[in-house]
Formats: C-alpha cells, sequence, structure tokens
C-alpha cells in the first residue's frame, strides 16, 4: 500500500533583499550576484550615455516639448533606488535594513512624484496645443483667456492662475513633503529600527542577526512606500490612458506614456505576493522581491529615454534628407537642368509670409509645368495628377510651403498644433504675417518719419507678438530660436515687458500688464497737422472679421477722397489685435518693419525640415489609403463612378493646396 508522502516544509520567507534567517553575513558573489551587478552597471552606463545624448539634443522639437528637468530627475531618483535592487541580492547580507528602509521610502516614492509631473506634461501639452488649432481671428491670448479674473484675487484663485509648471512642480513638493512627514513619523514609532524608543509591541527579535533582519525587513512599516507607486499605477496611470486615447502624436510620446503607464501595474502587487506568499520563496533566492519594482523602472527608462533619442535620430534624418532634397531643386533651377524652371519667377499672389527670401527657396510661382500650377488645372478638372506621383523636390520646398500658408493653412495648422505640437510656429508666422500687412505705407517707407502714434501702435503690437510666442519668461511654448536671435528681440521688447511688469511681477496684474504704468489708452486726434495729413483710427470690426487683417483705405470725413483717411481694420480675437492701448515708453530706434525678419526665416526653416514633411507624407498615406478604397469600390462601380471616384482621390491634396 502506497502511502502519500509528507509534505516538506517550504522553504522559508526572507526579507527585502532576500534574506532568510540561515543568510550568513558576508557578500554573496556567486553567479548569480555577480550577473546581478554586471548587468546593473552596463543598462548604468547605457543610460547615462541616452541621457546625456538628449541633453545634448534637448533644443531638439521632440525633446524640448518634452519638459527634461522634472523627469531626468524623476529618472534619477529611480535608477538610484533601481541600481540599489540591483546589487541588493550580493550586498543584501550586510545592508543594515535601516538604510533599506530610507531607501525604499525616500529615494522611490520622490522618484515616482517627479517622473509623475514629467509624463503627466503630455496631456498639458496636448490641451495647450489645442488653442493653436484655431485660426489667428479666433484664437484668444493667453491674457484673453485670464481677462476676466479679478484683480484682487484668493489664495484659491493664485493657486489655479499658476502655470502648468509651477503648479505641478508645488503639487509635487507637497506630495514629497507629506511622504517625508509620514516616514519619519513611522520610523520614530516603531522600535523596529531602533529598541530605545517608540511604541511597545513594534520591536522584533530573533535567535540570530539575520533573522532579526529578515524581520526588519517586513512588517506594516514598509506599506506606506508604496502609496506613490499604488496612486501613480492603479489611479492616475488609468486616467492618463483614458484621456490621451485619442492623441495620435508624431513624437512617440503618447506611446511613452502608455508603455510607462502600463509598465507599473504589476510592480506593488508582485512585490507583496513575493514577500508573502510562501511559494514565492524558491523565486525570491534569484530574483529578490524589489526585483518586481525595478522591472517596472526599468521598462520606463527604456521608453522616457531611449524612445526619444530613437525620435531625434528619425526626426534628425528627416531633416537632412529633406535639406538634400531642397539642395537638388536648387541645383535644378541654378543650372537649367529642369526645363520647368526656366521661365521666371514672380511673386506669389496673397503671400503675406514672405517679406524676404530665404536660402532654402525663392518666395516665387512656379511655372505651367509645376505642379502648383497645375493645381488650378485639377480645380477646372482640366488634369488627373495623383499625389504618389509628384516628386519630392518639388513638394518639400519653401514655395510649397508658403503656398500652402498662403492659400489654405487650415489643414496644415491642425497637423501641427494637434499632432506635431508646434502649432506656436504656425501661429507664429500667421501672426508675424498680418501684423506686416497691417502696417502703416510711412512706417514701412521710412519708420523715423512716420507719425509718432503709427510707430507706437506698430511696437504695441510687436511686442504683443514677442510675448506671446517669443519671450521665454512669458511664452507659454517659446519658439526655438537661436540665442542670438532672441537675445536681438529680447533687446528691442524685454525692456518695455519688464517696464510694464516691473521687476516684481507680484504687485503686477498678469492678466493685463498694458493696463499698468507708461499705458494709456489710445485716442488718436481727428487731424493731423502734419504735411501727410493722415488720420489713423483703430477700426474694431464684430460682424465682420477678416481672416487676415489690413490696411482699408477709406474716405475721410471731410470726404478729400482715400489719400486721407485711412482706417485698419482688426479682428477683435486676434492674437496680436487685441490690445486697444498703446504703449508709451521709449522705443528702441531699432525696431522697424523687419524686426521678425530673422526669426520668420528661422522658423519657417524648422518648419520646413521637420513639421512640413511629417505632414506630407501623412497626407500621402492617406491619399494612397483612399485611393486603395476607391479602387476595391470601382470593381462593382460603373465606368463613370470609377473615373469620377479616380479623379476626385487624385486631385484632394491639390484642391487642398489651391484654396484660398
Amino acid at each position: 500500500m502506497l502511502l502519500p508522502r509528507e509534505s516538506e516544509e517550504p522553504t522559508m520567507l526572507g526579507s527585502e533583499f532576500g534574506t532568510t534567517p540561515d543568510t550568513k553575513p558576508e557578500v554573496r558573489l556567486n553567479a548569480v550576484g555577480i550577473w546581478w551587478i554586471v548587468f546593473g552597471a552596463i543598462w548604468t552606463a547605457l543610460l547615462a550615455c541616452g541621457m546625456g545624448y538628449l541633453y545634448t539634443k534637448r533644443k531638439s522639437p521632440s525633446v524640448r516639448i518634452r519638459g527634461l528637468p522634472l523627469t531626468f530627475a524623476g529618472l534619477i531618483l529611480l535608477h538610484l533606488y533601481w541600481i540599489t535592487v540591483q546589487i541588493g541580492y550580493a550586498i543584501g547580507p550586510l545592508a543594515p535594513e535601516m538604510a533599506q528602509f530610507w531607501i525604499m521610502s525616500i529615494w522611490y516614492p520622490f522618484g515616482i512624484a517627479l517622473f509623475q509631473a514629467g509624463n503627466s506634461q503630455f496631456l498639458h501639452v496636448a490641451k495647450a496645443q489645442s488653442r493653436f488649432a484655431r485660426p489667428p481671428s479666433q484664437m484668444s491670448s493667453r491674457f484673453d483667456e485670464k481677462k476676466q479674473q479679478p484683480k484682487t484675487l484668493s489664495r484659491w484663485q493664485k493657486i489655479k492662475s499658476m502655470d502648468y509648471q509651477t503648479k505641478m512642480a508645488t503639487l509635487v513638493t507637497v506630495g514629497m513633503l507629506i511622504q517625508f512627514f509620514v516616514v519619519m513619523v513611522i520610523f520614530l514609532i516603531s522600535r523596529k529600527f531602533h529598541s530605545d524608543f517608540g511604541i511597545p509591541g513594534t520591536e522584533v527579535y530573533g535567535s540570530t542577526p539575520g533573522e532579526i533582519a529578515m524581520k526588519q525587513g517586513r512588517g506594516w512599516e514598509w506599506w506606506p512606500s508604496l502609496f506613490w507607486q499604488f496612486l501613480w499605477a492603479w489611479v492616475f496611470a488609468p486616467i492618463i490612458l483614458w484621456r490621451s486615447r485619442k492623441i495620435r502624436d508624431t513624437h512617440g510620446w503618447q506611446l511613452q506614456t502608455i508603455a510607462c503607464c502600463i509598465a507599473g501595474l504589476h510592480a506593488a502587487p508582485m512585490w507583496l505576493v513575493a514577500l508573502y506568499v510562501p511559494e514565492m520563496a524558491p523565486v525570491n533566492m534569484y530574483f529578490i522581491p524589489p526585483q518586481w519594482i525595478a522591472v517596472s523602472i526599468f521598462i520606463m527608462e527604456i521608453f522616457t529615454v531611449f524612445v526619444p533619442c530613437y525620435q531625434v535620430h528619425k526626426d534628425e534624418a528627416l531633416a537632412k534628407e529633406t535639406w538634400s532634397i531642397i539642395k537638388k531643386w536648387e541645383t535644378k533651377a541654378k543650372f537649367g537642368s529642369d526645363k520647368s524652371m526656366s521661365t521666371a519667377e514672380s511673386t506669389v499672389p496673397g503671400t503675406p509670409l514672405s517679406p524676404t527670401s530665404t536660402k532654402v527657396g525663392r518666395e516665387s510661382s512656379l511655372n505651367f509645368g509645376d505642379p502648383w500650377k497645375q493645381s488650378s488645372m485639377m480645380e477646372s478638372g482640366g488634369g488627373d495628377l495623383a499625389i504618389n506621383s509628384i516628386p519630392d523636390d518639388r513638394i518639400l520646398t519653401m514655395d510649397a510651403l508658403v503656398h500652402v500658408l498662403s492659400k489654405n493653412p487650415e489643414p496644415l495648422r491642425q497637423f501641427s498644433a494637434r499632432r506635431d505640437f508646434s502649432g506656436e510656429n504656425i501661429a507664429f508666422l500667421t501672426a508675424v504675417s498680418e501684423w506686416k500687412a497691417s502696417l502703416h505705407p510711412a512706417f514701412t517707407t521710412n519708420r523715423f518719419e512716420a507719425p509718432d502714434e503709427v510707430v507706437r501702435q506698430a511696437y504695441t503690437r510687436a511686442l504683443k507678438i514677442y510675448y506671446e510666442f517669443v519671450s521665454p519668461q512669458d511664452a507659454e511654448f517659446p519658439l526655438n530660436l537661436a540665442f542670438e536671435q532672441s537675445r536681438q528681440l529680447g533687446g528691442l521688447f524685454d525692456r518695455a515687458i519688464r517696464d510694464l511688469l516691473g521687476d516684481s511681477r507680484a504687485n503686477v496684474d498678469p492678466v493685463t500688464p498694458f493696463m499698468s504704468a507708461g499705458v494709456r489708452e489710445w485716442r488718436m486726434p481727428e487731424s493731423r497737422g502734419s504735411e501727410s495729413g493722415i488720420m489713423v483710427s483703430v477700426h474694431v470690426e464684430t460682424d465682420k472679421m477678416p481672416a487676415v487683417p489690413g490696411i482699408a483705405i477709406v474716405p475721410s470725413s471731410d470726404g478729400k477722397g482715400e489719400e486721407e483717411g485711412i482706417a485698419m481694420s482688426v479682428s477683435t480675437n486676434s492674437v496680436m489685435n487685441t490690445f486697444q492701448e498703446v504703449y508709451q515708453g521709449d522705443i528702441p530706434e531699432l525696431f522697424n518693419a523687419s524686426v521678425f525678419d530673422a526669426a520668420e526665416k528661422s522658423i519657417k526653416e524648422l518648419v520646413l525640415t521637420n513639421t512640413w514633411p511629417k505632414y506630407v507624407r501623412e497626407r500621402r498615406n492617406s491619399e494612397s489609403s483612399s485611393a486603395s478604397g476607391t479602387s476595391s469600390n470601382n470593381n462593382t462601380s460603373d465606368t463613370d463612378g470609377t473615373l469620377k471616384s479616380k479623379k476626385s482621390s487624385s486631385s484632394s491634396l491639390w484642391r487642398f493646396f489651391s484654396k484660398g
């Protein structure tokens, strides 16, 4: 008769670092210990290289929007915890449990808090960029959004009015202070780590130092350390996943956010299972309990550091390819190898965005053989040209970009704001275009001979553009300009901004700084005694809102005709037209109509080599998908329907390009 064997006694559970009462107090340099040490060293070196690479590429659009300081601070603390866990198997028998307690209670929760603050910026950027998806005539400035705020704010209103970075940093700081206070209280009241003081009954006993260390590494004292991890993985992460489900960015940021959210789901539950489930004891001999948390950190580091590194490399390759295409186009134009470039150049009608020529392309209309000229034929039904048949050297040019910006910028504006998170670039180009289009002819001809009121109005509107898009201190998304360009513009406008806001902004209303000292409401006289006899007034139309505000010639009050009556038609909600007050301080002598030319050229080149190629590729993919679907439907349609569908599919992009 066979009797069942007596069940063997399960292996005794160990401590945080996998030590048991039988563990000798010595470094474990066996194969497992050496593996974890080598793996930790190699990965730390790779991570340091990746973070260093991102820091050197911090001006890249894909890196710039991510906010490296908070993310790097969180990653450093998390990696300090991670590397401690990797060497924990080897040094665990010698490591005091008190040190393990503080590492687990400070480095990990603080790292999670900082990392969470940096990672949540994805939703903030997506939401903030959405305002750039509106046309300038409908887009309110940051001032307009807060215009209804009372001048005297309560404490809660001040907190709500903080910018996102300040608000998030404040919230995280408060959370870390609470965590530190809780950990300090736990450490003081528990006799597990000191036998001289604390609450009776919390001490631990054992026959050997190993048994005492094992008991110190378990217990309720460790649980609050996982609060941040539970909060992040099981509360914030699902919310972020849900809110970001419809965001499809071009920087791999959504992928990074989703991966980091999912990576933390298993960490805390598996850590508890490894510590308190006896069947996990054999696993703990090689894979200590904190390694489950380390796995989530490892995944987060991959997607937070190396996915952006890949994206930067991808963007640089795309920019390099675009420049190569541009040079090829310029070579053809220079040597006349392409007959389609042999006709005379002329300025593209209605292109206020291109006041000066640039290195990357001439703001010119193309000849009849060029697809841009053929777009009019496509509209009239005179041609049938598929998008995939158009070479890159015809599309990836400054001419093509300017054509779209002047004729129908709406799809590009939507793409840059909602997909590429670079909407401030298109908004800036449009704002500068509107500003130049609305300049008084006298100011454009000779700034020093123009009426003083005209100069001040032009400076005030330019000051608003600088505040909204360029100022590193004030713009929500400062333009990615070279230091010298930013410094030159700052020299022209920063002093005026500081005069209006003051050295300490606490005493200045940030919503309406132009209502401060040095600014008065602009009341133009009905007539001037100057030689020009020009009357200039601000005319705000609420029922007629032009897409591009400009100078409208209107008869003067005495009926002398257009020459003596000029009114500026200004959109009510336009980004650069929200002020009806005029700056009355000193205006720099270097201020003129070309003040934004260098910045405009730089941003155009940035859009041309980053946003524009991505946009063209997406349009091509969309066109190809549409053509494939149309081809499938054509199998069951008649001949007339087939021809009509093909024509609609092949010419849709050109309709988009030529819409005015």
